[in-house]
């Protein structure tokens, strides 16, 4: 029983309606064909990257005042006060399991499309590094929640996740790497799947070669190392497959869907959910000029632009894998690090803002040193990817690099309930408790 993958087995069973799929007694789906194989990356558990909301809870883009420490003990209350367990109950391994679930089925994958029964070597080829890229953005949001931030002076000291290869479930659970280790594995194997990888897919649920670039430079990013980040932002925007769209080009009509959008790079979905603005991130908007506010925004009570919800049921299922807008403020913020200060800007002005302000109410954000710039940067990057799934990541590297501020949760009446301090263990969770049962010498984080 000490294994991880008899976590992962239950859902396994009930991952795939594919009529062709057969599964074993057990819960290991059977694939032999080249279709096989495609289904499982089809299959809406994968393209599902998040189970519900609860991803979203721990950052600082919304409140909650439903939620209260004292009275309710839950997945989403957990996570919304950082407590140190996410999982509701000791059974209930919640995110840890939804990640790992996903992973067991790309294992399938990377086990065995090799020896399908059909298909050519490069369509074999090119699943096989789907499957990679995939896997590596599980493994990101795994380390977001329970790994520390990364830094480059102790990643070697601390502790990232098991990395699961194989879906034998009589396999020894693979021991807890580094943080170092997890993030160099994802480096290696998105620079292995590149080559395989199409220019162009079937649709942008699916990995392509500016996919995989995408997830490096957000990768790098997180790990701090800039010029990696800058040269695979690059490398997406030379591929030339995306492009911003023009907000004031849909005013009236809907966004196009995100899986067929030329602005979006890779698609992970969740349910459409609907959030109240912090006021921290309300703040961040000219609530009367800013298109994003008009496209996602819902007030909550006639003419009070204080009180907002984030609802983009009435506009489009929303991108929380990668979008064209990210890639472009991860290379304007590595321009902004090295000092590069008027190319940052000039990123965020002629590619993001204009397409999000008309033409009579855009203004230029400006700066005149490189910590104003990294500042508008990010202030930028903020309200862009506002609960697209990258916030929590944001927050633990802006905290390493002490740039984030306190978060506190608030109560109806006004009063502090918890508050978020800067350099808090709480920027990261515990190993579920029932993943500790089953691997009794699994290191613990730091609490």
């Amino acid at each position: 029983m000490k294994r991880i993958f008899l976590l992962i087995v239950p859902g396994m069973m009930l991952s795939s309606c594919n009529k062709f799929l057969e599964v074993k007694p057990k819960g290991v789906i059977i694939a032999s064909t080249i279709n096989d194989y495609e289904a499982i990356l089809n299959d809406m558990t994968i393209v599902n990257v998040f189970n519900g909301k609860s991803p979203l809870l721990a950052t600082d883009d919304l409140t909650d005042q439903t939620q209260s420490p004292q009275n309710q003990i839950s997945l989403d209350a957990n996570l919304y006060f950082w407590n140190p367990y996410i999982n509701s109950t000791p059974e209930k391994p919640e995110i840890w399991l939804d990640a790992y679930q996903r992973i067991a089925s790309l294992n399938v994958i990377t086990e065995g499309v090799m020896q399908a029964e059909n298909g050519t070597e490069q369509k074999k080829k090119a699943l096989y590094a789907e499957a990679l890229v995939s896997k590596a953005y599980c493994y990101m949001h795994l380390l977001s929640f329970f790994s520390p931030a990364y830094d480059p002076k102790t990643a070697s000291k601390v502790y990232g996740v098991p990395y699961m290869v194989s879906t034998d479930i009589s396999a020894p659970t693979p021991p807890r790497l580094t943080l170092g280790e997890s993030c160099q594995q994802l480096v290696k194997d998105l620079q292995a799947a590149i080559p395989d990888l199409p220019e162009t897919n079937v649709n942008t649920t699916r990995v392509t070669v500016a996919a995989a670039y995408a997830l490096l430079s957000r990768l790098y990013l997180y790990m701090q190392d800039y010029p990696q980040a800058l040269k695979y932002a690059d490398l997406v925007i030379a591929a030339k497959s995306v492009r911003m769209l023009d907000y004031n080009k849909f005013l009236g009509n809907a966004l196009p869907a995100s899986n067929i959008s030329p602005d979006e790079v890779f698609v992970r979905y969740t349910a459409n959910l609907q959030f109240k603005y912090s006021a921290d991130l309300l703040q961040q908007y000219d609530t009367t000029a800013d298109l994003r506010i008009r496209f996602f925004a819902v007030r909550n009570v006639a003419g009070n632009p204080a009180m907002m919800s984030y609802n983009s049921a009435r506009t489009y299922i929303p991108n929380r894998g990668i979008t064209y807008a990210e890639v472009l403020l991860t290379k304007a913020e590595c321009l902004a690090r090295q000092g590069s200060i008027n190319a940052a800007l000039e990123i965020v002005n002629e590619d993001i803002r204009k397409n999000r302000f008309t033409p009579a109410k855009y203004q230029p954000l400006s700066a005149s040193t490189t910590e104003e710039a990294i500042t508008a940067v990010l202030g930028e990057r903020r309200r862009e990817l506002a609960f697209k799934g990258m916030r929590w990541m944001d927050m633990k590297r802006l905290d390493q690099d002490k740039r984030m501020p306190a978060v506190k949760r608030i109560a109806a009446n006004g009063s502090t309930l918890v508050t978020l301090e800067p350099g808090s263990l709480r920027y990261t969770y515990q190993i579920p408790l029932q993943v500790q049962q089953f691997n009794p010498t699994m290191p613990l984080n730091k609490q």
